[in-house]
């Protein structure tokens, strides 16, 4: 077996040789240090990398909303809020023709005080309390020329002439102007709703029709009390007179 040879390698006091003559020459004082810096770790690590700069866009980033500026505009947004919820439940006077408008048959005079109070419950419920407001609500719901009757009445402006001579004059109120609508309407007022001839009136229309079902005689007694309980109220008829009127309109074998 051959033994492989090999070339020793140099150490920091051993001649370096050359290797086409295979002599040997001293150590110069570079080959050490070349040595020590090799085999012995004193080569100065190579210095760190620097990353390289990002890039950086010219326009500058928008400025964040402060937060006194949000709080502020979400104040307003809330009280922008709760303003439309206000105005959605506050509730507004019908039109005229709506179906929830006060309507009345100007033919049944005794119909007007419930128009009024119909009327009066609408304006409470939308706060209406100006006297002039009250008095052209009032007669938009009515045909052109009632209308025009009830804005012609002298308190249906807003100051009337003093009740003695050279006095200032005076407010109208909206209960007077309604007085003075009643009063164009016989038959409108509370103290004339009724009179005795209307219970006669009923009595004798009922029995020259007949009644032949309890329907009919349900009808009858039904608006016999009505008029009967308010005459009564008012001290304009006596009991007696009430049952004696009540017969005569029932037709009796």
């Amino acid at each position: 077996a051959t033994s492989s040879s090999h070339t020793p390698l140099p150490t920091p006091g051993r001649d370096l040789q050359d290797p086409s003559t295979g002599s040997s020459q001293p150590a110069t004082t570079t080959t050490t240090l070349l040595y020590q810096d090799l085999f012995e770790g004193n080569l100065s690590p190579a210095p760190p990398s620097v990353p390289p700069t990002p890039l950086t866009s010219t326009t500058p980033p928008l400025p964040l909303p402060s937060s006194t500026s949000t709080a502020a505009s979400q104040r307003t947004n809330l009280l922008q809020h709760q303003l439309t919820m206000e105005q959605a439940a506050t509730p507004h006077m019908p039109t005229r023709g709506h179906f929830s408008a006060p309507k009345w048959d100007e033919t049944k005079p005794r119909e007007l005080t419930q128009y009024f109070r119909e009327l009066e419950y609408l304006l409470r419920d939308c706060n209406i309390t100006d006297p002039t407001q009250m008095k052209e609500y009032a007669s938009r719901y009515v045909s052109y020329d009632t209308a025009e009757t009830w804005t012609g009445i002298t308190e249906f402006n807003t100051q009337i002439p003093g009740d003695q001579e050279g006095a200032a004059p005076q407010a109208a109120t909206y209960k007077e102007w309604k007085a003075a609508v009643i009063r164009l309407y016989p038959g409108a007022e509370e103290s004339t709703r009724y009179t005795v001839n209307d219970l006669h009136q009923l009595a004798q229309d009922t029995f020259e029709d007949g009644i032949y079902t309890i329907g009919t005689l349900s009808t009858y007694y039904r608006d016999f009390q009505r008029i009967a309980w308010w005459l009564l109220q008012n001290g304009k008829l006596y009991r007696n007179g009430e049952r004696r009127l009540l017969q005569q309109g029932i037709l009796t074998l």
